[in-house]
């Protein structure tokens, strides 16, 4: 390990240099926000629609893409007006207080490093657990069952995540481009998989596929029919019609998703265009993701069955005993759509590696605020280090890593931090930043006037419209 030598002085971003260089492209700040909207949530949303009757998964997204949106461009603009590395604490400090900067950041930091650990925990969860699952039910395999069920426990989760901590830690302490290197070949082979996916459920919804004959051929005759059966029988509503109130609802669930991406302000400072990349990085990210959201939401309804769908989570959460599936996570049902382990492999494979860059972007973003926090004084000085070698936080990045392992390990093997969700804490500090750009072209307005931000709509600040539509999605949130 390179031990940091570059030491930046206190104040509040005063220096010449931080030491961290402008080494990242639009595109890459573009893919970084993709993965921080996790598309692999989607697993939450389809499981979850059951408990919304009526909603519309569709709608609910493109009302989030919308609420998220607005926030991103409020993110994007700041970012534009302060391009350090940091997030929200630089702006924040500047333009509304120095203890709401911290406060926010400190919130945002936590839950990300929080995430960084938990995100590992999901790959086993979420990602390796049904892959092989799936695998031992299709090829008749007791030994890829149990490995199956090796992921999902105890030690399964911790070794997982901590493989995952452990490889993210180490590529960014070699610095940014290594990290965004290595990012770029998994957003090509996450994409690609991503394509095989909605291939294969588009060929189930146009029948030349069958999820139900080819469930029923698996686990017997009847299986299919048997699980919707059982859950009308427990009292399962699964034939509600189109609900406005139950949509607008459920759009917490594409929200925990699409909002993070605006979270690629943590690294300002080292992005070539500050202004472009952040705009088409982060309302980008916001967007492709929620189209894509969207395609899997519809074609897994078309090619599974919306009954099914709300009939085995459904049962999953309420009487798993009635249910001939180990978990109801969209990645294995649609294992069953064409039902060849080679196409298992395929259609799991983005699940697994997007799951585990989560992780990896929940780590960016901690970084960067606790190494923002040393360069200021608000916390030691060796955290505001820069190694001369990889131009990486490095002191940062290994305080990051250490407690990520500690909150992974309590998860794992504890009951302690299964119902933690960091949605209503981060959702606050998106309402902050929101609330916060309504006002910044009024209050600041020398600094808006001689900055990249100066944008209008309608003649008014296009930050301050943002911020207003963006306010009122993240206070429901």
């Amino acid at each position: 390990m390179t031990v940091p030598t570059q030491v930046a002085p206190a104040g509040t971003f005063t220096r010449a240099s931080s030491g961290l260089v402008r080494q990242v492209g639009t595109l890459d700040t573009l893919w970084y926000c993709v993965l921080q909207a996790a598309l692999p949530y989607v697993f939450f949303m389809v499981a979850f629609w059951t408990f919304y009757p009526g909603a519309s998964m569709e709608l609910a997204t493109i009302i989030t893409i919308v609420g998220a949106g607005a926030t991103g461009l409020v993110y994007a603009l700041y970012s534009s007006v302060y391009p350090r590395s940091g997030g929200e604490y630089v702006f924040l400090s500047r333009t509304v207080h120095p203890a709401l900067g911290y406060a926010s950041s400190f919130a945002m930091a936590f839950w990300q490093t929080f995430y960084f650990g938990i995100n590992g925990a999901f790959v086993a969860i979420y990602g390796m657990q049904p892959l092989f699952a799936a695998l031992g039910l299709q090829m008749k395999s007791q030994a890829l069952t149990d490995l199956g069920a090796w992921f999902a426990s105890p030690w399964g989760i911790f070794l997982t995540g901590t493989a995952v901590v452990l490889f993210f830690g180490a590529n960014l302490y070699l610095g940014m481009k290594s990290y965004f290197d290595v990012q770029r070949w998994a957003m090509l082979i996450g994409f690609v998989s991503i394509a095989i996916t909605l291939g294969v459920l588009a060929l189930g919804a146009t029948g030349a596929l069958s999820f139900e004959k080819n469930l029923d051929e698996v686990l017997g005759a009847g299986t299919y029919q048997g699980v919707i059966t059982a859950a009308q029988a427990d009292g399962a509503d699964l034939g509600a019609g189109f609900s406005l109130g139950e949509t607008i609802r459920f759009s917490i669930w594409p929200a925990w998703s699409l909002l993070f991406a605006v979270l690629s302000v943590s690294f300002s400072g080292e992005i070539r265009n500050v202004k472009r990349g952040q705009l088409v990085g982060i309302v980008g990210g916001i967007v492709v993701s929620g189209l894509l959201l969207v395609a899997i939401q519809f074609f897994s309804r078309a090619a599974i069955g919306d009954q099914f769908l709300q009939a085995s989570a459904y049962l999953f959460i309420n009487n798993p005993d009635q249910l001939p599936l180990p978990s109801v996570w969209i990645n294995l049902l649609a294992s069953f759509v064409a039902n060849s382990p080679i196409i298992t492999i395929a259609v799991n494979l983005w699940f697994v590696l997007l799951t585990a860059y989560v992780a990896a972007v929940t780590a960016v973003y901690a970084s960067r605020a606790v190494f923002a926090w040393g360069i200021d004084g608000m916390a030691p000085r060796q955290a505001g280090t820069v190694s001369e070698r990889y131009h990486s936080p490095t002191w940062s990045i290994v305080v990051v890593v250490i407690v990520s392992l500690v909150l992974l390990a309590v998860y794992s093997f504890t009951d302690t931090l299964v119902i933690l969700s960091g949605l209503p804490g981060m959702g606050l500090v998106f309402l902050v930043v929101s609330l916060a750009g309504i006002t910044f072209a009024y209050r600041h307005r020398e600094t808006y006037e001689g900055s990249p931000a100066r944008l209008s709509v309608f003649g008014l600040p296009l930050i301050a419209v943002a911020g207003v539509i963006g306010s009122a999605f993240c206070a429901w949130v």
